[in-house]
């Protein structure tokens, strides 16, 4: 059975599927990527998300081919897949406009202290970013000191969106630890 096709029912495809097969893989993937799409982009409103959100769950299930054990449909459990995984991109989402909030909230009033005390923030936060990587380093100034959101940042540094916002989040790991001890 080198060649499939979609006439082919999911339990055979399933099946075959479970044991590598890559072009039972590409008719799962042609029968479901459109409605996976439609689905992250429904939930999160945003091509580059729902493009990665939906790569997300198919890396996943191809990854996982030999030991997925699935009790309903494939379209059930991939769209049950699609919206588990929009939840948790909207749940980081929502953290990190909190966390730059705070960030922005700290930094106005940072504005209220003597330009000695500016002066040595500054320094302090100097110091700090140099303990960051120079993608997290580029990624956090960029966003924070340009006011680049994350799709722009993910064009100028060709890395996928989540990568952007990895990489902010261990920059402000960096910083909250290192401005901590001082």
């Amino acid at each position: 059975m080198n060649s499939l096709n979609i006439n082919h029912s999911e339990d055979e495809l399933f099946l075959l599927f479970q044991q590598g097969n890559e072009a039972a893989f590409g008719v799962l993937y042609a029968r479901y990527v459109d409605l996976l799409y439609l689905h992250a982009y429904y939930q999160l409103q945003d091509d580059a998300f729902a493009k990665d959100a939906v790569q997300d769950v198919l890396v996943y299930f191809w990854n996982n081919h030999a030991t997925l054990e699935i009790r309903t449909s494939i379209k059930t459990y991939l769209t049950g897949a699609i919206r588990q995984r929009c939840a948790d991109l909207i749940r980081k989402e929502v953290s990190l406009r909190y966390r730059q909030q705070t960030y922005a909230s700290m930094t106005t009033s940072v504005t209220g202290t003597s330009p000695l005390e500016t002066k040595e923030l500054n320094k302090q936060i100097q110091s700090a970013m140099s303990f960051m990587s120079p993608t997290s380093r580029k990624a956090f100034e960029m966003s924070y000191l340009e006011k680049k959101t994350s799709k722009e940042i993910a064009n100028i540094l060709n890395i996928k969106v989540q990568t952007v916002k990895n990489h902010i989040q261990q920059a402000l790991k960096i910083l909250r630890k290192r401005l901590k001890k001082n």
